[in-house]
């Protein structure tokens, strides 16, 4: 098993640190700003003196504190970007093997489909720890060292957010991957569903009558702004995302072991 999973690190450790890079780059540098922002928005709020409502409100509160402002557009952009590079890893786990014909010597060792199936799982669900530990970790220590943190454990659910979220892409991604037959079209299909569900998202906050989209997007399975409020994530939400991250992996785990090759 240890040898499988270092074969799959070696595999995809060119993207992996280009993911860990751009992505941990994509929050820091948000991050660093926020100071800035929230700063001048404190001030046009002072200067205004006027207490707005609906929308323009919730976007100004967002912009007055560090956990709302990491609750807005720094989060979209990790769910976009982490969910599309973690979707990506788990469609491509087995594609690969097909399209490089590597798969019949691969499944011509001596470890099971199980075995195999397993060691890249492992890997991938490594790949996306380390990465969310890590712009977790600058996240929070950024809001420290500008002393414009005021809720550590709130930005800790904004990330563990991101983090199911983007399990749950990771489940959508092993479902596929027995189906699929080529990169090309694995990568097709990764990125596609990914951009998929956020113009889903987009569309939902436009008109009352597309709100339903929003039911089929797991951009909006938890509520990023409620979280950074404190009010903690929402347990349906969380059981949600579990669930299509564990059926997924599972399904495509029976479908796996079951293939004619």
């Amino acid at each position: 098993m240890r040898n499988l999973i270092a074969i799959e690190f070696r595999q995809s450790r060119i993207s992996f640190w280009i993911a860990l890079v751009l992505i941990v780059a994509l929050q820091a540098i948000p991050a660093v700003a926020a100071k800035s922002y929230i700063e001048n928005n404190n001030k046009k709020d002072a200067i205004v003196g006027e207490v707005q409502s609906g929308e323009i409100a919730t976007v100004n509160d967002m912009l007055s504190t560090f956990e709302g402002w990491v609750s807005g557009q720094p989060f979209t952009f990790l769910l976009l970007i982490f969910g599309s590079f973690a979707m990506n890893w788990a469609i491509n786990s087995i594609v690969k093997e097909k399209d490089r014909k590597t798969m019949e010597f691969l499944f011509a060792m001596p470890h099971s489909r199980t075995s195999i199936y397993l060691a890249k799982w492992i890997t991938t669900v490594i790949q996306v720890l380390i990465i969310s530990v890590s712009f977790s970790g600058i996240v929070l220590l950024v809001g420290k060292g500008t002393n414009i943190m005021n809720n550590p454990w709130a930005v800790c659910g904004v990330m563990l957010a991101g983090l199911l979220t983007t399990l749950s892409f990771m489940g959508i991604g092993f479902l596929l991957t027995p189906w699929l037959k080529t990169e090309r079209g694995a990568l097709s299909a990764g990125i596609g569903i990914v951009f998929a569900m956020f113009l889903f998202s987009v569309l939902s906050s436009l008109q009352e009558k597309m709100n339903w989209l929003s039911g089929i997007s797991l951009f909006n399975l938890f509520d990023a702004y409620s979280i950074s409020q404190g009010n903690g994530l929402s347990l349906n939400a969380v059981i949600v995302a579990i669930v299509i991250f564990l059926v997924g992996s599972v399904a495509g785990w029976l479908k796996l072991i079951r293939q004619d090759l």
